[in-house]
């Protein structure tokens, strides 16, 4: 097969992540202001309570969404898709977050202008607070929410967007969607998520990916995973118990456009190992390939699939796809 561009022609002249990332911060610097209980304060005077069912039970549920500057201003990826899973997920842990979707996204707005951020990443998340030792919380305990945002580059390094990142399988299996609802971004899930991150950095990988009890794949620690075999792309789906990511969608909607074919099935060790190609999507990660798995090499950089499909991402998430500025919310108006 040629090169992915001559394939699918709307790939052509598309610029090089180096391109679009060029300008981004190297650390992940705190922001002053949080948008906290519906109002902007000072981060450095906010606290949790210390008795705060969801410190002591995980009793919380999140989102991350990516601020991306454009050449309109700073822009928000998907932010109504993000807060409204946000909401879903408070949902099934019977949590009356005392925020609607609009006033969430106006407060995502507004805290991102006011802090002055453009590449940023934004962290709305609530969370059951004080009250008994009880795990009823629902019945006492009043929900909070906050959204902080901190600055952030290219979260797993320039090296990793352009060349990938190398993983191991884990030792620890992902918890079943039939004992946690895996669907949902639930704070105390990811305690399955850090046991396999932990483990690969012990052994001097960058990432772990997590079978589910069956062999089958279910997800990294953070990312959704995709590979390609004889130019066709696939992915899983909830019944392999991830949560469905919204960078995922976004490849899938890409692929749709330019005619890659697209299977959405239960997959294995096995069938990344014998894979062309792997990549990770997720808000953080952006699309980061994979080059090592378990010790098995695999193609990365430039005439890949999965380099076609980061340089796409990152030009829309930019404001450069005309198609997809639905996509973007700006931040000054």
């Amino acid at each position: 097969m040629g090169p992915l561009d001559k394939e699918w022609p709307n790939f052509d002249a598309m610029p090089e992540a180096e391109v679009l990332t060029g300008t981004r911060p190297r650390g992940q610097k705190l922001a002053r202001w949080v948008w906290w209980d519906g109002e902007l304060r000072e981060g450095d005077q906010l606290n949790v309570h210390y008795y705060a069912n969801a410190l002591h039970y995980g009793t919380a549920v999140f989102e991350g969404i990516r601020c991306y500057p454009s050449a309109s201003g700073p822009v928000l990826v998907r932010l109504r898709d993000h807060v409204e899973r946000l909401l879903v997920s408070a949902r099934l842990y019977g949590m009356r977050v005392p925020f609607d979707a609009e006033t969430l996204i106006r407060g995502a707005v507004e805290l991102t202008r006011r802090n002055g951020i453009q590449n940023g990443y934004l962290r709305p998340l609530a969370y059951y607070g004080s009250g008994p030792i009880d795990l009823k919380p629902k019945r006492e305990c009043l929900v909070h929410a906050f959204i902080a945002v901190r600055e952030l580059g290219t979260f797993l390094g320039d090296d990793a967007l352009r060349n990938g990142i190398r993983v191991m399988v884990s030792s620890w299996r992902k918890v079943h969607h039939s004992m946690l609802p895996t669907m949902a971004k639930a704070s105390g899930h990811y305690a399955n998520n850090v046991l396999a991150a932990h483990e690969a950095l012990d052994h001097g990988f960058d990432d772990a990916l997590l079978l589910n009890q069956d062999g089958t794949v279910a997800s990294a620690t953070g990312c959704n995973v995709f590979f390609v075999r004889d130019g066709e792309l696939v992915t899983n789906d909830e019944s392999s118990s991830i949560v469905p990511g919204i960078t995922r969608d976004c490849v899938l909607d890409i692929a749709a456009e330019h005619g890659v074919k697209v299977t959405i099935r239960a997959f294995t060790r096995e069938d990344l190992l014998r894979a062309d190609e792997v990549f990770f999507t997720g808000t953080a990660a952006e699309v980061t390939p994979v080059r090592e798995l378990d010790g098995v090499k695999l193609p990365t950089g430039k005439g890949t699939l999965g380099a076609s499909f980061q340089r796409a991402y990152l030009r829309a998430v930019t404001g450069k796809d005309e198609e997809r500025r639905a996509w973007l919310t700006p931040v000054n108006g």
